[in-house]
């Protein structure tokens, strides 16, 4: 089964990069993408090539769909980490309060002047991590174990920062400065470009591998804390270090396209429900199904109105809520997730 859904997956890869380059606001077909990737790559040039195809292709898209790759993958990995590390199937990075401390420092950057994207990503991923490591540190006081206190700790210290986002959007000097806090609440990908992908992309493929190291850890500590320490793991070692890996993903991804919301919620139960809970399993399929939710998500997010493009994390939570209830319909009727 596990390699049926690899494979699978994969081929769904391949067909949604290519889907992810063609469909938008601007039309193109097939034979024009080729061409403008032969040119690109081996310097094969087409004369009745437009220079607009080629600035779609390369400048525009290709970048957004290896964002959309990279950061829903990254994301989807993080949230299966911290639903293992708090023993807890409602958690993810966002629930923990990432999300929110990514935001509130990037309101403070733009509202200080921060406009470069290096900038924002400091801001996000230092605020990200200032965050999770607040919330690990109120919630894991007294014992090595208390997933509740950590998710309890991590909405109280939410609610704190997307307060503080909420001021500096209430503080702003002009219009503009709203805006750009806005969007990145609301999530986008509308800004990605070859010179400001690499971060985001590197950081989430690079971290989510190191979590799938760690895939034996985390199968152990799903027998509870006592079980993983009694069978050689270090708990909170494992813990601190996830916080801190969670956070670097979480961080730059948010700083790349803003608070995209419920994939790290959405897509690990998806795949446990398909391959069962083996994080050697759970975590590369996590990856590939978070890219491709992603991704087409984006995909929604430019095309059903366009020429105007809607904000990408308003299709995830579109698909996140309802599958959030079904959960609970679940849970209710048959005793389990």
């Amino acid at each position: 089964m596990f390699w049926l859904v690899l494979l699978g997956l994969l081929a769904a890869v391949i067909f949604s990069i290519a889907g992810g380059i063609l469909l938008g606001s601007a039309d193109l077909n097939v034979l024009t993408v080729i061409d403008v990737i032969k040119l690109k790559l081996f310097g094969i040039e087409n004369e009745e090539l437009k220079r607009s195809a080629i600035s779609i292709v390369w400048e525009l898209r290709l970048p957004r769909v290896l964002l959309a790759l990279a950061a829903g993958g990254g994301l989807a990995v993080a949230g299966a980490a911290m639903q293992s590390v708090t023993q807890n199937v409602m958690a993810d990075p966002y629930i923990l309060g990432a999300s929110s401390g990514a935001s509130a420092a990037v309101g403070l950057a733009f509202v200080i002047g921060g406009s470069f994207s290096t900038s924002i990503s400091a801001f996000a991923f230092g605020g990200s991590m200032l965050s999770l490591l607040l919330v690990y540190s109120v919630g894991m006081i007294g014992n090595t174990g208390s997933g509740n206190r950590l998710v309890l700790a991590g909405m109280a210290v939410s609610v704190i920062l997307t307060a503080a986002t909420q001021f500096f959007i209430s503080i702003a000097p002009d219009t503009y400065t709203v805006r750009n806090i806005t969007s990145w609440t609301m999530g986008s990908l509308t800004s990605a470009r070859w010179n400001n992908i690499a971060i985001p992309f590197i950081g989430s493929v690079v971290g989510s591998c190191f979590l799938m190291f760690m895939s034996r850890a985390y199968n152990l500590l799903s027998q509870g804390d006592e079980t993983a320490t009694s069978l050689g793991v270090d708990v909170r070692r494992v813990k601190r270090t996830t916080i801190i890996v969670v956070s670097f993903v979480t961080g730059v991804v948010v700083a790349a396209g803003g608070v995209i919301g419920f994939i790290g919620f959405i897509v690990p139960h998806i795949i446990r429900i398909l391959v069962g809970a083996d994080h050697r399993r759970v975590f590369p399929l996590s990856f590939i199904g978070g890219s491709l939710f992603l991704l087409w998500m984006d995909v929604l997010a430019r095309t059903i109105m366009a020429p105007k493009e809607l904000a990408v994390g308003i299709f995830t939570a579109f698909c996140g809520g309802p599958f959030f209830v079904w959960l609970l319909y679940r849970k209710n009727k048959y005793g389990r997730m």
